[in-house]
């Protein structure tokens, strides 16, 4: 197929008219290749189409231009190059003009490619890019300004972001204005928060604008930015806490203004831009090492994340004032969460220092009852911060906030434990008196009309993810209590085997959450397994059914490492209170404790009841001697009453065939006989006409083979036909 082949057809048929170019636009940009754009007879008459397009007289003509002139910017740079000068001529006048959206948005885009794809040919850049660059960037500023689009606005400000980069000394005359229309959407609004996606967008440009100052200046502007934007954030703090005493000294505490509804929404806004600006401003591209005032940063931190509405200023305060600055605490909350976010992402190990103070507030924080959407933020920050920082040394901050998150967790047991006890409740109601019994019927549960949803919502299912994560990173922590280590592989042990059991309708209503949360548990799992070799003995069975189960293979692989381990084992010493506990009774008094506190006393309930009676074990050594049957017939009460005494150096006492030795009521007895010496007897068994018949026919007597020859043997008085003859 020769290279012009496609072109020749698309001309011929799609773009034959402008209202078929239209129509046909999807098509033709879909079939579009790099190879239809080699060197060719038709290549010409294509580009003639494309300009013919452009200087159409209707809107969706050059509109469609517009993005065959893109699309083909995007897989020729050398047609580009050729028709960029032509291109740019008709672009820039359609910013002037009062043009449809999308004819707009498509020629930004076009001038976009044109200006950051050929900047390693130093004549275009001369001849066509340094001359109209800064004309492109003026039209941006004027088209985002006199738009309400705000989708326009987030294109030019991307392509003000894009630009900047790559051509800064020739921004450098026009940076003020660019600042200022940056900072025009990042200093607020009184209406609500601004749109999201406009402060980023906004703050992105803000971020990029130092480097105007070239090489030695861009450190100077991107240090004094910052510390404007961190001067911005303290302020709009402060005129949050106008009602609450300041802890610090030597602050100047803002004076609330008339209208409290304008002021209260203006300060939360700016707070969080300020928060906005500071991430996008530690993560922008400098070319030189710059100093980061860690402390003060820190600090403010700190400060948003430790306010709460609890403390009032002594006198007289506005009760309207006072309750808008209370509602504006959890948004606070989640301005210093992403800070902390932030800096924990963006200089690993930076913080070990401030790393005690920041756990002891997160923990705090967790510790109290919040909502879905207060708590969120907080898992996030905990989970960055424990991997950006080496492990604590101290076990009480760990234990503490093992114990804050867990909850979130543990969820998922007390879900599926009152989930199966619901299930066994009867599906029919009883009668008044009770005398009716409630019957089930298989396939109830379909019909029932209100389900558990353990998370119904999906910041909830987000806080299960994280806890998860959160825990992974504290059981790695060697400091860790003993007891909360135990509780940590017991729980997530017990989540291992519920999972597979539970429905991902009664998990959350996203269904494809739980294979999520069942492949974090198995990596979890694994990990725990692998810890030592006794925890891994207990634990490694339940792993490896779930293994089996799940289709993930870097769960197979990592089962496959544990059963054949590349590496030797460490020779250490065994420890003894890092053992698993799998079983109720091998849980310690502050395990105890804890899963109390933690509302997962039903963990075990699936367990049998422990019998706490001695078990008697029969020596299969021993021999047994068989007894007539009137000896057997002995009736229960009666062989209650007699009494057995064994012989001094049989261990096993003689039971009644008819008690078992776990349901024995006498088993205490028995065993007290057993310890206590007894002197040489005889063993007297009467014998009576009501006998009851009993199911077996006869029973065995079992005596040891270890006896003294000279012991005297019982006596036994019996009728039978040897002593007639006698």
């Amino acid at each position: 197929m020769e290279p012009g082949s496609h072109l020749k057809a698309l001309l011929q048929t799609q773009l034959a008219s402008d209202a078929s170019a239209v129509r046909h636009l999807p098509y033709c940009i879909s079939t579009l290749t790099a190879e239809c754009l080699q060197p060719s007879s038709h290549l010409t008459k294509w580009t003639t189409r494309i300009h013919a397009l452009l200087h159409s007289k209707e809107s969706g003509g050059r509109w469609a231009g517009l993005c065959l002139a893109y699309k083909s910017s995007l897989l020729s740079q050398s047609l580009m190059i050729d028709s960029a000068q032509s291109w740019i001529g008709v672009c820039l006048p359609l910013f002037s003009r009062n043009e449809p959206l999308p004819t707009v948005k498509a020629a930004i885009r076009l001038l976009r490619v044109v200006f950051s794809t050929a900047t390693d040919i130093p004549e275009f850049q001369r001849q066509v890019s340094l001359p109209h660059v800064v004309k492109f960037t003026s039209a941006l500023i004027q088209l985002a300004d006199n738009r309400p689009d705000l989708d326009l606005k987030v294109i030019c400000m991307e392509t003000l972001t894009r630009l900047i980069p790559l051509y800064p000394t020739t921004h450098r005359a026009s940076s003020a204005a660019l600042s200022a229309f940056a900072l025009r959407y990042l200093n607020g609004s009184v209406t609500g928060l601004t749109n999201q996606k406009l402060t980023q967008a906004a703050s992105q440009l803000y971020a990029v604008l130092p480097l105007t100052g070239g090489k030695v200046g861009a450190v100077n502007l991107w240090r004094k930015s910052l510390e404007e934007t961190l001067a911005f954030g303290w302020e709009a703090f402060y005129s949050l806490r106008t009602t609450f005493p300041i802890e610090a000294q030597n602050i100047h505490r803002p004076i609330p203004g008339n209208e409290p509804q304008i002021a209260v929404p203006l300060n939360q806004d700016r707070l969080r831009c300020s928060v906005v600006i500071l991430c996008d401003l530690l993560s922008a591209i400098v070319h030189r090492p710059i100093q980061i005032p860690l402390g003060n940063l820190i600090l403010f931190t700190i400060s948003l994340l430790r306010c709460s509405a609890d403390k009032q200023l002594e006198g007289f305060v506005d009760p309207s004032i006072r309750a808008m600055e209370v509602s504006a605490v959890p948004d606070v909350w989640v301005a210093g969460c992403d800070l902390l976010t932030c800096l924990a992402t963006l200089f690993p190990h930076r913080l070990d220092t401030h790393s005690g103070r920041l756990f002891s507030v997160l923990s705090f924080q967790l510790e109290q009852k919040q909502s879905p959407h207060q708590r969120l933020p907080f898992l996030k920050a905990l989970g960055a911060l424990l991997k950006s920082c080496h492990p604590l040394d101290s076990p009480v901050l760990p234990t503490r906030l093992a114990k804050a998150v867990l909850p979130s967790v543990t969820n998922l047991l007390t879900t599926s434990s009152n989930g199966s006890s619901g299930d066994n409740e009867p599906s029919s109601s009883k009668s008044s008196k009770g005398k009716k019994r409630a019957r089930n019927y298989e396939g109830d549960e379909v019909f029932k009309v209100s389900r558990q949803v353990a998370y119904p919502t999906a910041e909830e299912g987000e806080i299960l993810l994280s806890s998860i994560d959160v825990i992974q990173s504290l059981f790695r922590n060697p400091n860790l209590s003993s007891a909360m280590q135990s509780i940590i592989g017991r729980i997530i042990i017990s989540i291992l085997i519920a999972l597979p059991r539970m429905s991902s309708s009664s998990l959350s209503p996203d269904p494809g959450l739980i294979h999520v949360v069942s492949v974090k548990i198995q990596k979890f799992s694994v990990i725990i397994g692998s810890g030592t070799t006794s925890v891994m003995s207990k634990a490694l069975p339940f792993v490896i059914e779930a293994a089996l189960e799940s289709y993930h293979p870097d769960i197979q692989r990592d089962i496959g490492m544990l059963l054949h381990p590349r590496v030797p084992p460490l020779l250490r010493s065994m420890p003894h209170v890092e053992s698993l506990s799998l079983f109720k009774a091998e849980e310690s008094q502050e395990e105890a404790e804890a899963l109390a506190a933690l509302v997962v006393e039903d963990m075990h309930a699936h367990q049998t009841e422990v019998v706490l009676q001695d078990v008697i074990m029969n020596d299969h050594t021993s021999t047994s001697i068989p007894v007539p049957t009137s000896l057997a017939q002995v009736p229960p009460i009666e062989a209650e009453q007699t009494q057995t005494i064994s012989p001094p150096q049989s261990k096993e006492p003689i039971e009644p065939p008819t008690s078992h030795p776990l349901r024995s009521t006498k088993s205490e007895d028995a065993a007290l006989a057993i310890d206590a010496p007894s002197p040489k007897s005889t063993t007297v068994i009467k014998s009576t006409s009501q006998a009851t018949s009993i199911s077996t026919s006869y029973s065995s007597i079992t005596f040891t083979e270890q006896q003294d020859e000279d012991e005297e043997m019982p006596t036994i008085v019996m009728d039978s036909d040897s002593d007639d003859e006698a």
